[in-house]
């Protein structure tokens, strides 16, 4: 039987993937699980396991090829004796996608007809169809939307990818160009029967600044930097955020000074015995865990229909700061971990990242994102949602300040302030200030014994 194997979404931001090479070629006998490609991403390198064991029977996809996520880029069959048989058929109609890819492939209407393309076929306008259908398969979905959130034509567009395929980098390049050389009454002039001459003088206004060039602002000395394609696309996805989700952002200060004292006292021993270290993240996770199963919808997503769906898995997301960028890997199932396990998996994970070794599985199905930008020393941080979370929450770092403790005393205590930004469609301040209460509690919960295990 043949199964087809599709392009995997390499986290939640990447909505497309290229092919880096071919570890397997077509006729080869492939285990379950066995890498068959290496895929590209704008975050992460990574192989693609195969998800049956069989033969290759048929790749759809070229090296240095981009499709996007879900598109299938190969076929395996099951059963290697029928391998040559499947080597020129059709994985189904839903491969349409990828077909307009591989010149093999367009005959597929004609050799599987459906009701409607008959009755297109009897009104002579099947050659239309077909090729809005084209039109549609030869640009990239994250293409179109970029394309129609700036209100761009596509047919303006000459696409670079294969085939004339218009890519992410082909609409940005537009933009960029078109607000080198547009002016503001060319791209925003109202039409000429609006009434009100207020929006006539608006609309100039929002496109005065994009107006000005790197050329323009750049004087004798400058570096003038072009962002990397990860950079380009954590500023989409960021920029995407702020868009979909009203934020909003709460902070709380928790006293951390039992937790900081154990760790003083016991991380290098700890250390010594497991061979990897433990921090105040494991700490702060534990309580997150604790928190969500107090107030579920924290882990949660608003869905394009208005509704909210609450996950069932809590799976934490880990900010991970790397040479390249930042990337948010995944700890599965994050609430049936020790203190110990907990620090095991943010070692790991940071480990892989560091080094280019993140897996795709690694990279999908966060639910909630435990950020640290404490450990570069900030105190008060207001992270932006990583999509399509409801919230995001950011630990600052652990300082020593004099506070006002019981009795009006004045102590000097191990303190951190604690923020998170939140869906405002989902959670309001009662919600999100409950939840990072119920986080606080816990940390300051632990004594000076603390069983990490």
């Amino acid at each position: 039987m043949p199964t087809p194997v599709t392009m995997p979404r390499l986290g939640e931001s990447v909505a497309e993937g290229t092919i880096g090479a071919w570890l397997k070629q077509e006729g080869d006998l492939i285990e379950r699980d066995e890498s068959i490609a290496e895929v590209i991403t704008d975050k992460i390198n990574a192989e693609l396991p195969s998800p049956v064991a069989g033969r290759l029977v048929k790749i759809l996809v070229k090296v240095d090829e981009t499709v996007p996520v879900g598109a299938e880029i190969a076929i395996i069959e099951e059963s290697a004796d029928v391998a040559a048989a499947t080597t020129s058929s059709t994985p189904g109609p839903d491969a349409a996608p990828v077909k307009s890819v591989s010149e093999a492939a367009t005959p597929l209407p004609d050799s599987q007809p459906t009701a409607t393309t008959q009755v297109a076929r009897s009104n002579g306008i099947n050659e239309r169809v077909q090729g809005e259908d084209e039109e549609r398969q030869r640009i990239s979905p994250l293409a179109r939307r970029l394309a129609r959130e700036h209100g761009i034509d596509l047919n303006d567009i000459a696409g670079t990818g294969s085939g004339g395929r218009v890519r992410k980098e082909d609409i940005l390049a537009y933009v960029a160009q078109q607000q080198n050389v547009a002016t503001p009454a060319a791209t925003y002039t109202p039409a000429a029967t609006a009434p009100a001459p207020v929006a006539q003088q608006a609309a100039p206004a929002r496109q005065e600044m994009p107006t000005t060039t790197a050329a323009e602002l750049t004087e004798a000395g400058d570096e003038v930097v072009v962002p990397s394609r990860m950079r380009l696309a954590i500023a989409e996805h960021m920029v995407r955020s702020k868009r979909t989700s009203p934020h909003a952002t709460t902070v709380v200060e928790i006293d951390m000074t039992n937790i900081a004292k154990w760790l003083a006292k016991n991380k290098e021993e700890f250390k010594r015995r497991e061979g990897y270290g433990i921090s105040f993240v494991p700490f702060v996770m534990k309580a997150v865990c604790e928190g969500i199963r107090k107030f579920p919808i924290i882990n949660s997503t608003w869905t394009p229909d208005n509704k909210i769906i609450i996950k069932r898995h809590i799976n934490l997301g880990m900010a991970v700061s790397t040479d390249t960028g930042l990337v948010v890997p995944t700890i599965y199932d994050a609430d049936q971990y020790t203190l110990a396990a907990l620090a095991k998996q943010v070692n790991s994970l940071a480990q892989r990242a560091r080094t280019n070794k993140l897996t795709i599985q690694d990279m999908q199905n966060s639910t909630f994102v435990v950020n640290n930008p404490g450990v570069f020393g900030t105190i008060i941080s207001m992270p932006i949602i990583n999509q399509p979370h409801a919230a995001i929450l950011s630990m600052d770092a652990v300082v020593k300040r004099p506070v006002v403790i019981e009795d009006d005393a004045i102590a000097v205590r191990s303190m951190m302030f604690m923020s998170m930004s939140f869906d405002h469609r989902i959670l309001d301040g009662a919600g999100a200030g409950g939840f990072l209460q119920a986080v606080r509690t816990k940390l300051q919960s632990y004594g000076r014994d603390i069983d990490v295990y």
